[in-house]
């Protein structure tokens, strides 16, 4: 896929009344949807209800159930409220009559106030090109190198700055740092468009670092990563086909569960919004089968 393609698929189609809209999944995809397109499609149909130039500055979603990549997604927006400075949209996701996702997302009317940031420690000067390929990472860590993940063709470039050596296997865990852009210029300033682009890139690796205390990879044979729920805070517009560092780590890992956390930042140092997921950690049992039988949300890649 790339990034023309991607956004045919976030552009959803108007579906049978105003608050109702189509998306669909790409044509080669084998596995269920990927949580961050539910993600993406969500923002664009809510921000389709919404006056323009009122930008998302947050969602929180929920992930119900697996959705099929061969089937339409129908999603329902209500529109909670539309106030002088924020609008609130909830949306819900619909395979065969069967919810798969929600999601709640606020819109706000740009407007002033105190300003501050807490520094970061962005290198101006470094070129996040120079650093390893994320996926050509991962795939020196996982012991199954036929994984599909590894072959897929994605729209975006993926790096791992300050990249651990892969083997030999020890726990990895503090901040990791994931440069992403989109590897195609997009023609538009749309704040909706981009922050829905930047929520379809966050899910690609932000719950990745729940397996690293573990010293376990989600592409491990029988291993997996399951998105449950997803928050995003968009503290400003930012480019998705421009350099973003996404620092992740995981504060703790409890119940099957763990909880992944992180801050969107330039290149030239700015924070532009934070991030947080939870999931379900799917280890093999005993026996060689995989731990899913208590559940089945949409797989995080």
């Amino acid at each position: 896929m790339n990034v023309d393609q991607l956004l045919d698929i976030l552009a959803v189609e108007p579906g049978d009344d105003v608050d109702h809209f189509i998306g669909n999944s790409p044509a080669d995809r084998d596995r269920p949807v990927y949580g961050g397109q539910l993600l993406a499609q969500a923002l664009m149909a809510a921000g389709a209800t919404v006056d323009s130039g009122r930008a998302p500055h947050s969602l929180h979603a929920y992930f119900v159930r697996s959705g099929s990549a061969h089937t339409p997604i129908d999603y329902r927006v209500e529109r909670i409220r539309d106030g002088r400075g924020f609008s609130h949209r909830s949306v819900v996701a619909f395979q065969s009559g069967r919810e798969i996702f929600r999601q709640m997302a606020s819109f706000q009317v740009p407007t002033g106030g105190p300003s501050y940031q807490e520094p970061t420690s962005v290198d101006v000067a470094l070129d996040p090109s120079t650093f390893v390929g994320y996926r050509d990472w991962v795939r020196d860590l996982s012991d199954n190198q036929d994984h599909p993940w590894f072959a897929e063709v994605l729209p975006i470039d993926l790096r791992y700055q300050g990249a651990p050596a892969p083997r030999p296997r020890a726990p990895i865990t503090g901040v990791q740092h994931i440069w992403m852009r989109l590897l195609g210029r997009v023609p538009t300033d749309d704040p909706v468009l981009h922050a829905a682009l930047l929520a379809w890139m966050s899910d690609k690796t932000i719950s990745d670092v729940t397996m690293y205390p573990h010293a376990q990879s989600w592409t491990d044979a029988g291993f997996d990563i399951l998105s449950l729920d997803h928050s995003m805070y968009f503290y400003e517009p930012a480019r998705a086909d421009e350099w973003i560092l996404f620092t992740h780590e995981a504060p703790a890992t409890r119940g099957g569960r763990g909880l992944a956390r992180g801050d969107m930042i330039t290149l030239e140092g700015r924070r532009v919004g934070a991030l947080t997921q939870e999931a379900l950690l799917v280890a093999p049992t005993g026996d060689g089968a995989s731990s899913r039988s208590n559940a089945d949300p949409t797989r995080g890649q």
